[in-house]
C-alpha cells in the first residue's frame, strides 16, 4: 500500500458533503471533452453542480466522464440511487422525495416507498456485470470492477432487508437506530460547520447555521420546525449500514446546508432593499432544496436526452475501493495493457484490483479514460498526504495546459507554512521534481475566497481551521510561445542526493525527536500535524521513482551518495531500523539496488551459509514475502486500547538478539489462511472474513523483507508492534514500551511462514511481488534545464540552458565578438538575440528573471550558456500574469477559472447598509504585506498595482465607496484612455465564494465606426460623474492589457471565428499599444442585449462591447498572512458584531464547534 496501514478503530460514515458543490469544469476550455477522476468523490454534489453549470451556450454539448472513486461503499450505492432515480420517468416531480432520501435520517412513507421500489429495482438488475450493462441504466452508469458491483448490490440487499423484519426486529432496528443518532451528535451547543457555505456573507450565517443544526440533528430532517411530523419516522436505510457497521455512524458534523451556496439566500435580490440580518433560516433552507432541485433538473434532462442506442454524453463511473491504489491500477492498465493489476483494493483486504475488460480491456470498442485532464482529490490530504496524492495522480494526468488537479485540506493556524511541511519542502523544489505546482503559488493570487475561514480567525485567536481548495497544473504549461514543453531538468547529482535527502527527513520527521518536541511547543495544531503519519519508506520510494522518470541525472552515483547519507544519517532516532525496508522497496520498484541486495550478493552469502529457513529452497530470490498469523483471541484484549488511540499506525519488525529492522509497508486482513507446499513451493491462501474485524478470524500480516535479513541471525521472531507518536502514548501502560500486539518465532509455522510470492499471487506471474518497475531515467537532450540549488539544497536558485549557435551568420557573429543579448519573451521563457537574428524561445519550467542573466559565450565551440535566477519572491510578478494559451484550436486559461454570468447570482446595491460584506470580501485581495507598502512607491508591484484598482473599481460598482456608481469606468495611463468598463451587475460566483464583475469592456481602436458609436453617446458618458478616469501606470496598463484577454476569455458563450485575430497574428494579447485592442473582435457585441437593457442609453456601443467577468485577485492564504485585523475592523454591522461576541463568549465556554 501507498499508505502506512492504520487500525480504523471509531470510524464515520461521511453519507453528504461539508463544503459547497463546485464546478469541476471550470478549468477547461468550453469545447473540451471533460474527462473527471473524483478520489474520495463523496455524495455526488460536484457533479450534479458541474451538469447543471454545463447546460448552458458552448458547454451545453461538451461530453462529461467521471470516475468517481470512495473507500466507503455505501457512499456509492447512494449516489448510484440518486442518478438512478433521476434517469427514471418523472424524476423532476420526485425531487422532495429524493431530497429527504438523500438527505434525511428519517422518512416520510412516500418517500421510503420510492426507496425500497428503486433497490429492489437495482438488485434485479445487478445480478452480474452483463445483467448491469444491458439494463436501463447501464450505458450511462458504469461499474470499474465486479468486486463494486457486487458490493453495492448487497447494500441495496440490506436497505430492502430492513421492510422485511419481524415486528421485534424492526422494533429493535428503529430503537438502535434512534440510539445510535442521538449518541453521534456533537456535544455542543453552538455548531457553526455550515456558515462556510455561506462564503463572504458567513458572519450573518452563524446563528442559522448553528440553529439548523440542532434541529437537524434532533429531528432528523431538513427543516425550521423543532419537532418532527408523526408521519416521519422510518429509519433511513442508506445510513444505517456502512464501514461502521450495521449501525448509524454518521458524522457528528453533518448538516445537508453545508453542500450547498447560502450566499444566494443572504445577498440582497436586484432592486430589493433587503439586509442579510433578516434573512431567516426557512429562507436558507427553500434555496438549498430550490438550488438542489435545478441541479437534478439539469442531470434529468441529459439523461432523458439520451438512450442506450446514442452516444451517451453523460457517463458516470464508479469504483469502490482505495484511492491510491485505484489511481495506480489505472497507470498500470495503461501502460501494461493489462486489466490486472498488482493493487489491493483496500486496506484491510486481501482482494486486488482487476478492472472490467469491457471498459478497460485491449479490445474494447468503448474505452474508458484511465488519463484524465481533471482530477479533484477532496480532502483527502488531510488523511493520506499531499505528496501521494502527487505521486500517484501525476502520471495518469493528461499533458494539457487546461489539465488540473484539485486537493483540499486544513491547515493550522498559520497557514503560510502549512504547505511546505504538508509537501516535505520547498513548493518550488517538490514541483520541480514531482512536475506539479500550485497555480496560485506562481501567480500570487487566485479568484477563490476563503474569506470565511480568515473572518474566523479575525474573530478569535484560537481558531486553528483554515480550509483551503488549490488548483495544481503541469510544470511549464503556462508558456504559450512553445510547442513542445516536455522536455526533463538536470540536476547535479551531488545536489540532487542532498535535495532528495532532505525529502528524506521532512517525510520523516516524526522520527526526529527534536524537531518534534519543537514543533509541539509552536502549537495545538503542530500537535495534531506531528501526529499524522502519512509516509513510509514505500512512499519515499515511489518519490524517487517519479523523480527517476523526471530529472536528468547520473543516477546511480546520485544514489550511492543519497544511499550513504542515509546511511549515516543519525537525526531521525529510528532512521536505521527502517533501513532494510527502504533498500527492500526501492529494489522491489526498480528504483535502486543496493550492492548488498544485487543477485550475486545474495547467493554468494546463500552459498556461504544458508540460514536455516531456507534450507529447502531450490533458489534464493532477492526479496522474500513474510506472512505472520495473530490469533484473535490474542489481539482481542487490545481493541478497545486500539480504537480509543484514534488512527494508530501498525508495522512489523524482524527481531534478534541484536538486530531490529522495522517494516512499515505491510498489508493486513482478517480471514484464514491457507498453506499448501514447502520450502520455495510454498504457497499462502487467504479467505477473508467479511466480518472483518467483528468476526472471529485471525489478523493476517504479510511483508517484504530482504532475503538476507535471515542470515543476519539465526533466532529471529517477527513482531506486529504500533508505531509510536503523540496520540498513542495512552497505550504504553498495556502493551509495553515498544508497543508490541504479537510476536512469533520465525521458525513457528503456526503463526509465520516465508514465501516467495505474496497471498493469493498467481504463481510464475510478473506482478507476484506487488511491484511495477520504474523506468530509466530520460536522456539528456538539447536546451534541458540545468537546476541549481542553494547551498542546504533545499530552495532552487537558477536555470542554466545550453544553446548550440548553428546558423552561419550567426556563427560569424559569435566569432567575430558579437556579445548575446538575453530578451524576455514571457515569464517563463527568453530569445537570445544574436546581432540582427534570434534565436529560439527557450522555455523555463518556473518564472525567470532575464534582467539578471549570466552569460558564459564559447566562441571557439559555437554554444552559449544562459543563467537565470528564479522570479519567485512575494510581489515580483510581470505583466503577463493571465496566461491563455492555445489548446487544440480552442484557448486554455492558466491561473482564472471560467464561470457561466448567467448563472452567477446578481445582488442588488439599493441597500448600502446591506453591503457592509463587500469592503471586507474585496480588502482579502491585500497581504500584510501588501498593506504596509506604500501607494505609488516605485519601482512598485504591478500586480499590487491591479488590486488597488480593483478594490476601487468594486467599491464604485456597489456604491459604497462614493454612492451612486458611474456609468463607465476608462482606465487611462499618461491622460490617455485605453480602455472602457461598465459593470452590469455585480454577481455571486457561488461556487468560489466570491464575487464577480459583470462587465462590458471597449478597448481603444483606431476604428471609425467606433469612434462614431461614442460620439453619440458621449453626452451620457461625459456628463457628471458618469465616468470614474482610474490612472494607472505604464506597466500596470500592460498588465490589464493580458487581464482584458483572460477576462473576456472566462466568460466567453461563443466561438473564436475562424479568422481570429488571435489565430491571424498568432498573439496573445494583439497588442500592448493604448490606442489599439488587445482583445480579439469575435465577441463584440454578443449577448450585448444585456447591456442595451440595463443601459438603453448607449445602445450605440453595443456592437463594440464584449463581455468579461472581472473578479477580486485574492492572495493566497497558504502563502501569507492577510491583515485579519483590518478585515475584522470593518465589520461594521450590529449582528456581524454580535455575531462575533456570541462566538467569542461560546470559545471561551466551550459550549461550541466549528467541525469540518
Amino acid at each position: 500500500m501507498a499508505h502506512p496501514a492504520i487500525w480504523r478503530g471509531k470510524q464515520f460514515f461521511y453519507p453528504i458533503g461539508n463544503t459547497s458543490a463546485v464546478c469541476l469544469t471550470q478549468d477547461l476550455c468550453p469545447s473540451e471533452k471533460a474527462e473527471v477522476l473524483l478520489l474520495g468523490c463523496g455524495d455526488p454534489r460536484h457533479i450534479l453542480y458541474t451538469v447543471y453549470t454545463n447546460n448552458t451556450s458552448l458547454q451545453a454539448s461538451r461530453k462529461l466522464d467521471f470516475t468517481c472513486c470512495d473507500i466507503e461503499s455505501a457512499v456509492i450505492a447512494r449516489n448510484v440511487l440518486l442518478f438512478t432515480l433521476l434517469a427514471d420517468e418523472g424524476a423532476v416531480q420526485k425531487v422532495p422525495q429524493i431530497w429527504n432520501i438523500f438527505f434525511h435520517f428519517y422518512l416520510d412513507k412516500a418517500s421510503h416507498d420510492l426507496l425500497v421500489s428503486q433497490c429492489r429495482k437495482l438488485i434485479k438488475l445487478s445480478s452480474d456485470m452483463d445483467s448491469w450493462r444491458n439494463s436501463r441504466y447501464g450505458h450511462f452508469l458504469h461499474m470499474c470492477t465486479r468486486d463494486t458491483l457486487a458490493e453495492l448490490r448487497r447494500l441495496w440487499q440490506l436497505y430492502v432487508k430492513t421492510t422485511t423484519y419481524s415486528p421485534n426486529e424492526a422494533k429493535a432496528f428503529k430503537s438502535a437506530y434512534a440510539a445510535d443518532v442521538k449518541a453521534s451528535r456533537a456535544k455542543f451547543e453552538f455548531v457553526f460547520t455550515a456558515s462556510r457555505a455561506a462564503g463572504p456573507l458567513s458572519m450573518y450565517a452563524l446563528k442559522m447555521a448553528s440553529d439548523h443544526y440542532n434541529i437537524y440533528w434532533e429531528t432528523g430532517i431538513c427543516s425550521t420546525a423543532p419537532k418532527r411530523p408523526s408521519g416521519v419516522s422510518r429509519p433511513n436505510p442508506t445510513l444505517a449500514f456502512s464501514m461502521v457497521g450495521d449501525k448509524f455512524g454518521v458524522h457528528y458534523g453533518t448538516d445537508p446546508l453545508s453542500c450547498f451556496h447560502l450566499a444566494e439566500a443572504l445577498a440582497p435580490a436586484i432592486g430589493s432593499v433587503h439586509h442579510p440580518e433578516q434573512t431567516t433560516l426557512k429562507d436558507i433552507v427553500n434555496v438549498c432544496k430550490t438550488q438542489f432541485s435545478r441541479w437534478c433538473t439539469s442531470v434529468s434532462k441529459v439523461l432523458s436526452s439520451q438512450g442506450p442506442s446514442s452516444p451517451s454524453t453523460l457517463i458516470i463511473r464508479f469504483f469502490v475501493g482505495d484511492a491510491l491504489s485505484f489511481c495506480q491500477a489505472l497507470g498500470h492498465s495503461r501502460t501494461m495493457k493489462s486489466t490486472s493489476t498488482p493493487f489491493p483494493v483496500a486496506p484491510w483486504k486481501s482482494a486486488y484490483i482487476t478492472l472490467d475488460s469491457n471498459a478497460y480491456g485491449t479490445n474494447t470498442q468503448s474505452s474508458a479514460p484511465t488519463t484524465f485532464n481533471i482530477i479533484d482529490t477532496s480532502n483527502l490530504l488531510d488523511h493520506v498526504g499531499v505528496l501521494n496524492i502527487l505521486v500517484v495522480t501525476s502520471p495518469i494526468l493528461q499533458q494539457t495546459p487546461s489539465t488540473t488537479l484539485y486537493t483540499e485540506g486544513l491547515s493550522g493556524s498559520g497557514p503560510e507554512d502549512a504547505l511546505p511541511q504538508q509537501l516535505c519542502g520547498d513548493i518550488a523544489t517538490i514541483g520541480l521534481l514531482l512536475g506539479l505546482i500550485p497555480v496560485s503559488f506562481i501567480s500570487q493570487f487566485m479568484n477563490r475566497s476563503n474569506i470565511h475561514e480568515l473572518l474566523m480567525q479575525a474573530a478569535t485567536q484560537n481558531v486553528t481551521q483554515n480550509h483551503e481548495r488549490l488548483a495544481w497544473k503541469l510544470l511549464g504549461q503556462a508558456e504559450k510561445l512553445v510547442i513542445d514543453l516536455d522536455h526533463p531538468i538536470d540536476i547535479a547529482p551531488e545536489q540532487l542526493a542532498s535535495v532528495l535527502f532532505n525529502v528524506y527527513l521532512d517525510m520523516f520527521f516524526y522520527q526526529n525527536m527534536a524537531r518534534k518536541r519543537s514543533m509541539i511547543k509552536l502549537s495545538s495544531s503542530s500537535i495534531r500535524i506531528s501526529g499524522d503519519v502519512h509516509y513510509h519508506r514505500r512512499a519515499y520510494a515511489e518519490v524517487l521513482g517519479i523523480v527517476k522518470r523526471r530529472v536528468i541525472a547520473d543516477w546511480d552515483p546520485t544514489m550511492n551518495m543519497l544511499h550513504d547519507k542515509i546511511l549515516s544519517d543519525r537525526t531521525l532516532l529510528t532512521g536505521m531500523n527502517h533501513y532494510q525496508d527502504l533498500c527492500c522497496q526501492l529494489h522491489l520498484l526498480g528504483v535502486f539496488t543496493v550492492e548488498w541486495m544485487s543477485l550475486q550478493k545474495v547467493q554468494e552469502v546463500c552459498r556461504l551459509e544458508r540460514p536455516l529457513v531456507f534450507r529447502n529452497w531450490k533458489t534464493l530470490p532477492q526479496t522474500v514475502c513474510v506472512l505472520l498469523i495473530i490469533p484473535r483471541a490474542r489481539l482481542q484484549s487490545f481493541l478497545p486500547d486500539l480504537d480509543e488511540a484514534g488512527t494508530p499506525i501498525l508495522q512489523c519488525d524482524v527481531r534478534g538478539a541484536i538486530t531490529s529492522n522495522t517494516f512499515s509497508c505491510i498489508n493486513t486482513v482478517f480471514g484464514t489462511v491457507k498453506i499448501s507446499g514447502k520450502g520455495d513451493g510454498k504457497t499462502a491462501a487467504i479467505e477473508e472474513d467479511t466480518a472483518r474485524r467483528y468476526g472471529t478470524s485471525p489478523l493476517v500480516v504479510w511483508f517484504w523483507v530482504p532475503s538476507v535479513v535471515f542470515s543476519t541471525e539465526h533466532q529471529l521472531s517477527v513482531v506486529l508492534s504500533v508505531l509510536s507518536t503523540p496520540a498513542c502514548m495512552s497505550l504504553f501502560m498495556k502493551m509495553g514500551f515498544d508497543l508490541s500486539l504479537f510476536r512469533a518465532d520465525i521458525g513457528n509455522k503456526q503463526f509465520a511462514h516465508i514465501l516467495r510470492q505474496r497471498p493469493n499471487a498467481v504463481p510464475g506471474s510478473a506482478e507476484e511481488k506487488n511491484m511495477v518497475q520504474v523506468s530509466g531515467c530520460p536522456t539528456k537532450t538539447p536546451g534541458a534545464t540545468f537546476v541549481t540549488f542553494d547551498k542546504a539544497c533545499k530552495k532552487p536558485l537558477s536555470f542554466t540552458t545550453h544553446v548550440d549557435i548553428v546558423e552561419p551568420e550567426m556563427k560569424v557573429s559569435l566569432t567575430s565578438g558579437a556579445t548575446p543579448t538575453v530578451n524576455q519573451v514571457s515569464t517563463y521563457s527568453i530569445a537570445i538575440v544574436l546581432g540582427d537574428k534570434s534565436l529560439r524561445v527557450v522555455p523555463f519550467p518556473l518564472p525567470i528573471d532575464a534582467q539578471k542573466a549570466k552569460l558564459r559565450i564559447a566562441r571557439k565551440s559555437l554554444y552559449i550558456e544562459v543563467t537565470l535566477p528564479l522570479k519567485l519572491t512575494l510581489g515580483e510578478t510581470d505583466t503577463d500574469m493571465f496566461p491563455v494559451i492555445p489548446q487544440g484550436g480552442d484557448l486554455a486559461l492558466w491561473n482564472m477559472h471560467r464561470v457561466n454570468l448567467d448563472q452567477c447570482v446578481p445582488f442588488g446595491i439599493t441597500n448600502e447598509k446591506a453591503l457592509d460584506w463587500i469592503n471586507p470580501h474585496v480588502s482579502c485581495m491585500f497581504s500584510q504585506r501588501e498593506r504596509r507598502i506604500p501607494r505609488g512607491l516605485k519601482p512598485g508591484s504591478t500586480l499590487l498595482e491591479i488590486k488597488h484598482t480593483l478594490h476601487l473599481m468594486f467599491g464604485l460598482a456597489s456604491g459604497i465607496a462614493d454612492g451612486k456608481p458611474p456609468l463607465c469606468y476608462a482606465l487611462q495611463d499618461e491622460q490617455k484612455i485605453f480602455v472602457m468598463l461598465f459593470i452590469t451587475d455585480l454577481r455571486l460566483d457561488l461556487g468560489s465564494h466570491a464575487i464577480v464583475a459583470d462587465a462590458w469592456v471597449m478597448p481603444s481602436s483606431p476604428s471609425s465606426a467606433k469612434a462614431e458609436a461614442l460620439s453619440k453617446v458621449s453626452g451620457h458618458v461625459m456628463s457628471g460623474n458618469n465616468m470614474k478616469q482610474l490612472g494607472i501606470s505604464v506597466e500596470e496598463r500592460k498588465a490589464w492589457m493580458h487581464l482584458l484577454v483572460a477576462a473576456t476569455e472566462r466568460c466567453r458563450t461563443w466561438e473564436h471565428k475562424t479568422n481570429c485575430e488571435y489565430r491571424v497574428q498568432g498573439a496573445i494579447p494583439l497588442t500592448f499599444e493604448p490606442d489599439e485592442s488587445p482583445i480579439c473582435s469575435c465577441g463584440a457585441g454578443v449577448g450585448a442585449e444585456a447591456f442595451v437593457k440595463k443601459y438603453p442609453m448607449l445602445r450605440a456601443l453595443a456592437p463594440h462591447v464584449t463581455r468579461a467577468a472581472i473578479s477580486p485577485l485574492f492572495t493566497p492564504s497558504y502563502m501569507e498572512k492577510v491583515d485579519a485585523v483590518t478585515t475584522k475592523t470593518v465589520l461594521t454591522p450590529r449582528r456581524v458584531l454580535l455575531c462575533f461576541v456570541v462566538f467569542l463568549f461560546c470559545f471561551y465556554f466551550r459550549v461550541f464547534s466549528f467541525i469540518f
